[in-house]
């Protein structure tokens, strides 16, 4: 009698290739990462070229809104009738400098918002409003309850 022999169709993935090459990748990389050489710390000298022109930093144009509602210019204490005439004269000096307002978080909403309205007067419509980053761990201010009038 004949015996009829089975063939086993089942199939297997084998994983132990696939791990070989994952860590040869892996040791690859970090041999590349490793023997990385950063160009600026190599005893490189640079050529002097003639043809291009140095990267010029932009100063910003910076006007503080004080506590009180006084207001500074580039540090400098101004008047808010002489702002928009100072703001002028620094755009015409420098058109491509940023201007930034540094509000105190006790000045008045509304003062900054009399700020504002004086930027565009002076034809300022491009400005940041500056402050620093919340501490997300902390809790968040309470909220003030304001009576209805």
């Amino acid at each position: 009698m004949r015996r009829l022999r089975r063939l086993d169709t089942t199939t297997r993935i084998e994983l132990t290739p696939m791990i070989d090459v994952v860590f040869l990748l892996l040791t690859f990389f970090v041999f590349a990462i490793v023997l990385m050489v950063r160009a600026d710390i190599l005893g490189v000298s640079l050529p002097e070229l003639t043809a291009g022109t140095p990267a010029q930093r932009v100063e910003p144009i910076t006007i503080t809104l004080l506590a009180d509602g006084s207001l500074a210019l580039m540090g400098d204490p101004i008047e808010a009738d002489a702002l928009t005439e100072s703001l002028r004269t620094l755009r015409a000096d420098n058109p491509d400098a940023p201007v930034l307002i540094a509000s105190d978080v006790a000045a008045d909403a509304g003062a900054l918002i009399e700020l504002a309205d004086r930027l565009v007067a002076a034809g300022i419509t491009q400005f940041s409003v500056v402050g620093r980053a919340r501490n997300r761990q902390a809790d968040p201010p309470p909220m003030q309850e304001h009576a209805a009038p």
